[in-house]
């Protein structure tokens, strides 16, 4: 069989995302690098084949020389290809690159909103999830967590991102791809000094992966084999979510939580306490197994507080109560809601893509250590 060609494959990719989600113009994240200029360019040929509508957006973070003029060029490729561009200003800027990530999606997602759209796609890369999986090996992470960046995300900011979904068509392709196939259609792209800057740690796992070939191939198939089960545990999430989990007419938010192993228990508790206390995150995972273990134990459970929402126990089931003022939690009974089908969405569209996969154990063999031959890794390079 003829192997499908980039924008075959870009097609698929956006092609496999709900319809529903389609709807209303889709906007596309553009900051003038190699990978979003050829976001651009793919998203222009999708939706002109189909009909679609586009917004461009660009981020002017305002922290280094050159920025407004990248943002300029962004504009005038977008208005080339006939689409709207609109550049979206940080007001308070910071040098960290936690508050530039949160600051970046909240533009988007209002902006997205304001223009009557739900879907933003971004040019993440397989190169981007091979360092994301690194980062977040090297901060301890769980096998969850090492599952990666997801297809098909929610917004990752509350409230501007309430309702705003996040996709990724382009992660299953490589950075070096995405370059050759701008070349081959003689389009350039802007290059973020940034992106050489080594005092942070993404531009040093990147300089890392970089010198050596197969540490990227090695990392994700590791990584693949964690997001196939992390789809199995999603399946059961989403199915939880639907039979344990319902809101009274008063708001309140009321769980069962017998009969779940543990760790999905302190899974489930974080999408609840996150979704009743209107957070971005949910709490640390520390604090959640805490929690869990000790409301899977009924008889000695006598209630608790965790991220300033309380739970208490009432004839076999968990009530969840924010705190009095607490900052984003919902008051609207269909707003809670709406967020918890959200996360049950987000969790059944992962159980959808495990069509193609023919064993829940099949891959397990691949889930090898990945740095056998360099076990210090994490020791050198990486301060």
């Amino acid at each position: 069989m003829q192997e499908l060609d980039l924008p075959s494959r870009f097609t698929a990719a956006l092609d496999a995302v709900p319809a529903g989600l389609r709807a209303g113009p889709i906007g596309l994240a553009v900051s003038g690098g190699s990978d979003s200029t050829a976001l651009l360019h793919l998203a222009h040929r999708w939706a002109k084949a189909r009909g679609a509508q586009l917004a461009v957006f660009t981020v002017d973070h305002h922290l280094r020389a050159g920025s407004a003029a990248e943002a300029e060029q962004v504009a005038a490729a977008a208005r080339g290809l006939g689409l709207a561009h609109q550049t979206l200003h940080w007001a308070d800027p910071a040098p960290r690159q936690s508050a530039a990530r949160r600051a970046r999606h909240a533009l988007l997602a209002s902006a997205l909103r304001a223009a009557g759209g739900g879907l933003l796609l971004t040019g993440h890369t397989a190169d981007d999830q091979a360092e994301t999986f690194l980062m977040r090996a090297r901060q301890g992470s769980g096998w969850y967590g090492l599952a990666g960046m997801r297809t098909l995300a929610l917004s990752p900011v509350w409230p501007e991102g309430a309702g705003v979904w996040i996709a990724r068509p382009l992660l299953d392709e490589t950075r070096a791809d995405l370059r050759r196939w701008l070349t081959g259609q003689g389009q350039g792209w802007a290059d973020d000094p940034s992106n050489d800057n080594a005092a942070f740690e993404r531009v040093r796992v990147r300089a890392r992966l970089s010198r050596s070939g197969e540490m990227s191939q090695r990392v994700l198939r590791c990584q693949g084999g964690f997001a196939r089960l992390r789809r199995l545990e999603d399946a059961a999430l989403a199915d939880w979510l639907a039979r344990a989990v319902r809101v009274n007419t008063d708001g309140g938010l009321v769980a069962a939580f017998a009969g779940l192993r543990p760790e999905r228990a302190a899974r489930g508790l974080g999408v609840l306490v996150q979704c009743a206390g209107g957070h971005e995150t949910p709490p640390r995972s520390s604090s959640l197994a805490d929690l869990a273990g000790r409301i899977l134990d009924p008889a000695g459970f006598r209630g608790a507080t965790l991220g300033r929402v309380c739970l208490r126990p009432a004839g076999g089931h968990i009530v969840f109560s924010p705190d009095p003022g607490s900052p984003g939690a919902p008051t609207d009974p269909a707003r809670l809601m709406a967020r918890i089908d959200a996360f049950r969405t987000l969790f059944l569209n992962s159980a959808q893509e495990l069509t193609g996969l023919t064993g829940k154990e099949s891959f397990l063999q691949g889930l090898t250590p990945i740095f056998t031959p360099e076990p210090d890794f994490f020791a050198r390079d990486l301060p």
